[in-house]
């Protein structure tokens, strides 16, 4: 499922950074509820956001759903294609929700998929909390009748019937690195001809760009003008940072030069690897502090359009509490980390930090025992000292 104004909507993927920003989701396209331009933040009442008497935000669903556009370009996926006209009229219409999937980011690269779901008027206006499993569950029930994906080369068709839930596939080719196969699929059985409709897409194979450093394929061309993980090119340090934990206690970047190298824990509440991570960071922050080695936590969900998101400070201190963790849990500052978080597209996400204050080293999205760390660190550690 925001601070993070660079990002916009995006579908399955991404909604589950959602719970990350309300203003705009994390990966990829802005829409207003009616008609918005792309690439655009969004307020939470332009987003479908409504809050409950209890203070929660909730969220429609069906308006973060991927937009409706004249052609659609994945260099990650070595992709372009274009729906018919009236495929496109049933995706404005909210008839169709067109959803984004891929096997998981941290993982080799098994499949990648657009999926086209018929939604009822009940799924249309569902509205469900922005924490829990309400999305999944919405997401579950809508009747898959299409997809257009690339999948490993050598994959069956009956496990290409499993994972995209249809039983007719056209093969389309195969990628220039020739390591994936593409298929356009349909279900048989499908209300209103959609598969003879779905089939008049016009798909075209294109060069296929090496999968980006964090694992998250399904970024479209106009995505990746300073929306994709993040823009190495203008978020080099954090020397003016100031910010404050959870606790209300004040961060500045001065912190950083009490230690050699700091690591970045990037997360949410909601992200259960996420919190079942934090005690083996635990362990690794005691048997590597004196090796001038600290850790700090950002949680990105205490903030979002409103400001202070209460709910999810408290479960913040309630998670420190019961993981032990000494290190901070830190807050997005306005600047949003110097523009560091925007475009997280997987959680958690892990970078380092020198004494001076410069984003050093490699990006790591995906968690780790404590073991793995400590040998990520220790390669970090003699980088900077060479």
């Amino acid at each position: 499922m925001s601070i993070m104004k660079k990002r916009a909507l995006k579908g399955a993927a991404v909604l589950l950074t959602l719970c990350i920003t309300l203003g705009a989701v994390g990966c990829q396209k802005g829409e207003d509820k009616g008609k918005a331009k792309e690439n655009q933040s969004v307020t939470s009442e332009q987003a479908g956001m409504t809050t409950d008497a209890k203070g929660n935000n909730k969220f429609k669903p069906a308006d973060y759903t991927l937009p409706s556009k004249d052609e659609y370009t994945y260099e990650f996926l070595g992709l372009k294609f274009k729906l018919s006209d009236n495929i496109r009229k049933d995706i404005d219409g909210k008839n169709l929700a067109m959803l984004d999937d891929q096997s998981p980011v941290e993982k080799d690269l098994k499949y990648a998929m657009l999926t086209f779901n018929k939604m009822t008027d009940e799924q249309k206006n569902a509205v469900i909390d922005k924490m829990g499993d309400g999305y999944e569950k919405w997401k579950s029930e809508l009747e898959r009748v299409g997809t257009i994906g690339m999948f490993e080369k050598g994959m069956s068709e009956d496990e290409i019937s499993k994972i995209t839930k249809c039983d007719t596939h056209k093969k389309l080719g195969e990628s220039s690195d020739g390591k994936y196969t593409y298929y356009i699929s349909t279900k048989s059985g499908a209300k209103d001809n959609f598969a003879e409709e779905f089939n008049k897409t016009k798909v075209d194979i294109i060069e296929k760009k090496a999968r980006p450093e964090n694992g998250f394929v399904l970024s479209e061309k106009k995505d990746l003008e300073g929306t994709e993980a993040f823009d190495k090119g203008s978020a080099k340090d954090l020397r003016n940072l100031s910010t404050k934990d959870i606790n209300g206690k004040e961060f500045t970047s001065k912190e950083f030069g009490k230690y050699d190298l700091t690591m970045v824990n990037v997360f949410a509440t909601w992200c259960t690897a996420c919190v079942k991570e934090i005690p083996d960071l635990v362990k690794v922050q005691n048997e590597m502090k004196s090796k001038g080695v600290n850790i700090v936590g950002v949680v990105t969900d205490t903030v979002d359009d409103n400001g202070n998101n209460k709910e999810a400070i408290d479960k913040s201190k309630l998670i420190q509490k019961k993981t032990k963790a000494s290190y901070p849990f830190l807050m997005p500052d306005k600047s949003n980390f110097n523009g560091r978080l925007n475009g997280i597209q997987a959680m958690p996400e892990t970078f380092f930090v020198d004494k001076n204050g410069n984003i050093v080293g490699d990006t790591y999205s995906g968690a780790k025992t404590a073991s793995e760390w400590k040998q990520v660190i220790e390669k970090e550690l003699a980088k900077i000292k060479k």
